[in-house]
């Protein structure tokens, strides 16, 4: 498994950045959401703590015998953070870039 030998600092940036950018992205969907938005968002909360929290010094710390396995989940962890925001991103692109439905369309049966 490919390990990332980062200091500290840069972990620790990395980490308040992500959850940062996370937590912007929930305040947004509890202001401006949609329910075909605030599922990418969901996911995109699961899946962050794991990938920015198995660190090599957790890993080293917790699972001594389980590093390679923890490696794997935290690589996994980061590909599904990142196609979560990707879907995210551009749901709530269609959701800006495609106007309304007229009201007087809707109930035109």
């Amino acid at each position: 498994m490919p390990r990332w030998n980062l200091s500290d600092t840069v972990e620790r940036k990395i980490r308040l950045s992500s959850l940062v950018v996370t937590a912007l992205i929930i305040f947004y969907e509890l202001l401006n959401g949609d329910i075909s938005t605030q599922f990418p968002a969901m996911y995109l909360c699961v899946f962050v703590f794991p990938a920015v929290y198995f660190t090599n010094k957790t890993q080293d710390k917790y699972f001594p015998l389980l590093k390679e396995y923890v490696q794997a989940t935290r690589i996994v962890a980061i590909f599904m953070t990142l196609a979560s925001l990707c879907v995210w991103g551009y749901a709530t692109y269609l959701r800006l870039s495609i106007p309304p439905m007229p009201s007087h369309l809707i109930y035109n049966m």
